[in-house]
């Protein structure tokens, strides 16, 4: 009886010692996505999400980090997600960009697109570039939005900025 006990513990204890996929040996880390320095006089800032009843998603602001945190977000199979205290996800979408142009970058429930990751400088990277997010003012406020190498005259706003999304530890 104590042979049979024992050899069931070592089983058990045997089975849940393998984790049977690399999502349950790691679960995601919770990240803070603020500007990188290249944003000049945006560096540092937070990135919000701020519901839109008309775009029925959240928007993605740019906020001043001595008034906001970031939003805490983060990475799981090649998509990003932000963690806003709900049940669910709000996972970030990035919307089809004609070339030469831009396109507003919005979160909302469940999933995403696919294609982002942190490079080893720890920058967000959509389809491994990091140099295609932008920061556009919108009724005063900064939001995001995504294209690469557009056209300046195709930008929301002569004041866009080209910035870089920079990861840190939640």
């Amino acid at each position: 009886m104590q042979s049979t006990i024992a050899t069931a513990l070592a089983f058990a204890a045997a089975t849940l010692a393998v984790p049977t996929t690399a999502a349950a040996r790691q679960a995601p880390q919770q990240q803070q996505l603020r500007l990188h320095a290249t944003g000049g006089a945006l560096a540092a800032w937070a990135l919000t999400n701020v519901y839109s009843e008309a775009a029925g998603a959240n928007v993605i602001q740019i906020q001043r980090p001595s008034a906001y945190e970031s939003d805490a977000a983060h990475l799981a199979g090649g998509r990003l997600y932000f963690d806003l205290g709900n049940t669910y996800p709000w996972g970030v979408e990035i919307p089809a960009v004609p070339a030469g142009a831009v396109g507003q970058v919005v979160s909302q429930q469940g999933a995403s697109s696919t294609g982002f990751a942190l490079d080893g400088s720890r920058l967000l990277t959509y389809n491994a570039d990091s140099n295609g997010f932008w920061a556009c003012p919108v009724d005063h406020t900064f939001e995001l939005f995504y294209g690469v190498d557009p056209d300046p005259t195709k930008l929301p706003s002569a004041e866009c900025l080209q910035i870089q999304l920079l990861a840190s530890s939640a």
